[in-house]
C-alpha cells in the first residue's frame, strides 16, 4: 500500500493524461498552416489542404493523433471551420525513363503534369532537360481546379497507354508519397473568427485534460477510501459494507452526466529552487534544443514526445527527475527559467 499512498501510481497515470496536454501557441501554429489566405473574391467555398504528417509532428512536437483529434475539433465544432478529409500520399514524383521528351510529350496531353512543369519552372526547381519532376499533389489539383483524387488517379494512367488492343508500359513511374493531413478549409478568416477558433480547440483540450484529470481522482480517492493499509487486515474475511460503498460509488460514477466535484488545489512546489536550477542545468547541457516550458515539464515527468522520444531522452538524468511535482506548475515555472536565459 505504500506505493498507493504516497501517490506514486497516481502520478504515473497522470502522466498519459499529460502526455496528450498542448500549448495555446502550437494550437495557433497548426490553425495557420490550416487556414491558408486565399484569393477568393465573396464567401470563400473552402480549399483542400494538405499537411506532412511527420513534418507537422515535429514541427508541433505532437502525437499524429493528437493532430487529428484537434483538427476534428474544429470540424465538430458550432461553426464547422473545416472539413477533415482521409490520410493521403501528397506528394507526387515523375520519371521518365525514355529521357525529357518522353516526359514533355506526356504533358501535352496532361493538365496536371503539364502544370506541375509549370510551377516548377517558376520556383526554378525544375531544368527543362530534366527527365524527371517533383511537385506537391494538392497544390497542381489547385492551380488546375481538379480534385487532388482525380489528379492523383490521372498521373497514375500516365505509366500505361494502348497499343494494338493491348497495355504497355510508356516508360513514365509516378510515385506518391509523404503522407498527409487533409482538410477543406475556408481561406478568407478574419483575426476575429481565427482567435475564435483558436479559443474553441484550446478549450477543449483543456477541458478534456481537466475532465480526464477528475476522473482518475474520483477512482483514487473511492479505491483509497475502501483499501486496508495492510493485506494482514483483510486476509481472514470480506467487509462486505466496503464492497457495497465500492459499488455504490461506481453506480453513481457512471449515473450522473458531467463531474460535479472539482479537482484539490495545486500545492506549490516545495523544492523550486532545485527545479529550477534543474531547467537551468537541463537546457544549458542541451543547447541545440529549441527547449518550450512543456517539453521540460514532460522530459522533468518522463513524458515521451515526438522530438523527445524515451529512447534517447529517458538516459538522461532529469528524465523523471520531478515525477511527484505538479505538471502544470511545472511548466509555468520552466518558461520563466528559459525566458530568463535568453
Amino acid at each position: 500500500m505504500e506505493y498507493t499512498e504516497n501517490g506514486r501510481d497516481k502520478n504515473e497515470l497522470r502522466r498519459h493524461i499529460h502526455a496528450n496536454s498542448v500549448d495555446r501557441h502550437v494550437i495557433r501554429k497548426l490553425l495557420q498552416r490550416i487556414f491558408v489566405p486565399c484569393s477568393c473574391v465573396e464567401t470563400c467555398p473552402g480549399h483542400e489542404v494538405a499537411l506532412s504528417v511527420d513534418e507537422t509532428v515535429r514541427s508541433l512536437d505532437l502525437p499524429q493523433e493528437n493532430i487529428q483529434t484537434m483538427l476534428c475539433y474544429l470540424e465538430l465544432d458550432t461553426n464547422s471551420y473545416i472539413r477533415v478529409l482521409p490520410l493521403a500520399y501528397t506528394h507526387c514524383k515523375i520519371l521518365s525513363y525514355k529521357g525529357h521528351r518522353a516526359l514533355k510529350f506526356a504533358a501535352n496531353n496532361s493538365p496536371p503534369l503539364a502544370m506541375a512543369i509549370a510551377l516548377s519552372q517558376r520556383r526554378a526547381t525544375f531544368d527543362t532537360s530534366s527527365n524527371r519532376v517533383d511537385f506537391p499533389v494538392v497544390e497542381v489539383a489547385a492551380a488546375i481546379g481538379w480534385d487532388s483524387g482525380l489528379v492523383k488517379s490521372h498521373l497514375k494512367n500516365l505509366e500505361w497507354q494502348k497499343v494494338e488492343d493491348k497495355w504497355r508500359r510508356t516508360g513514365i513511374t509516378v510515385e506518391f508519397s509523404d503522407l498527409g493531413f487533409r482538410v477543406l478549409a475556408p481561406g478568407k478568416l478574419s483575426p476575429r473568427q481565427l482567435d475564435e477558433a483558436l479559443d474553441s480547440v484550446y478549450s477543449r483540450v483543456e477541458n478534456q485534460e481537466k475532465s480526464s484529470l477528475l476522473q482518475l481522482d474520483a477512482v483514487f480517492c473511492a479505491l483509497m477510501r475502501v483499501s486496508y493499509p495492510r493485506c494482514q487486515d483483510c486476509s481472514e474475511g470480506v467487509d462486505m459494507s466496503r464492497s457495497e460503498d465500492l459499488k455504490q460509488t461506481i453506480r453513481e460514477y457512471f449515473q450522473q452526466e458531467q463531474i460535479t466535484w472539482e479537482l484539490p488545489t495545486e500545492e506549490d512546489l516545495s523544492n523550486e529552487d532545485q527545479i529550477a536550477s534543474d531547467v537551468r542545468a537541463l537546457v544549458c547541457s542541451y543547447r541545440d534544443n529549441n527547449f518550450t516550458g512543456r517539453s521540460v515539464a514532460r522530459i522533468f515527468h518522463g513524458i515521451s514526445s515526438p522530438c523527445y522520444p524515451a529512447q534517447i531522452w529517458g538516459r538522461c538524468k532529469y528524465w523523471r527527475a520531478h515525477l511527484g511535482a505538479s505538471f502544470n506548475q511545472l511548466c509555468r515555472l520552466a518558461t520563466r527559467e528559459i525566458l530568463r536565459l535568453r
